[in-house]
């Protein structure tokens, strides 16, 4: 895994009930080649999060109907949407605003009217600590993937031995036109694709997941790689 970080590509919502000032933003953020995404009011800014899983949000705080704070508030009790970073953009600097709104889970803030260099380096800090936090989660994950491997694979070596040594003194020991020789080969094949699974636990170095039954997945031993 590259420890280097592109941000270009990386989608943004923005939301705001100003239209002038949704298109003063993007102008902005398309010079630095991140995919924009937009959102007028509080209810469509959840509904593109949920829909688009942005890799950040700049939310106005100061909207009609439902306050930013307020769409940030909710976007934190889905777990669809909690670790989405979320950059307030305020014209109210005092204490109170800013206090409620770090409580209600945003990761920074912007002053109105908005610094072109200000708001690139804001958005680029936290969507850089963004990846850096899931890079090492998925160290994290990887990890105890390789250890619990590592624990299966070494308690699967010793009856795997025996079993294969058994069906290795069957089929020596019964004739190739006796119908259980046949029955022997399949359990003594079966036999060597576990020991191949356990070879490949053993050797992944990355992993892939595939979908399983419903929402649930599980690592593709197959896409691993060694």
């Amino acid at each position: 895994m590259s420890d280097s970080i592109n941000l270009a590509g990386n989608t943004i919502l923005i939301v705001d009930d100003d239209t002038i000032s949704i298109q003063m933003v993007q102008a902005i953020l398309e010079k630095g080649k991140f995919d924009i995404i937009t959102a007028t009011n509080g209810k469509k800014c959840i509904e593109k999060a949920r829909n688009f899983k942005p890799q950040l949000i700049l939310l106005d705080i100061k909207m009609p109907e439902m306050s930013g704070i307020e769409v940030c508030k909710i976007l934190q009790q889905d777990q669809n949407t909690r670790s989405i970073p979320v950059i307030f953009v305020t014209a109210d600097t005092d204490n109170s605003t800013l206090e409620e709104a770090f409580y209600a889970g945003g990761t920074d803030y912007v002053c109105k009217p908005i610094n072109r260099v200000e708001l690139t380096a804001r958005i680029n800090s936290a969507i850089t600590q963004r990846i850096m936090s899931d890079r090492l989660l998925e160290k994290g994950k990887l990890k105890a993937i390789l250890e619990l491997a590592g624990g299966v694979c070494h308690e699967l070596n010793q009856p795997l031995q025996v079993v294969s040594g058994y069906t290795t003194l069957l089929m020596s020991e019964i004739p190739e036109d006796d119908s259980r020789y046949e029955m022997v080969v399949t359990i003594a094949e079966q036999v060597e694709r576990i020991t191949e699974i356990s070879r490949k636990l053993m050797n992944i170095t990355r992993y892939k997941t595939r979908h399983y039954l419903g929402d649930s997945k599980i690592i593709d031993i197959n896409g691993a790689s060694e």
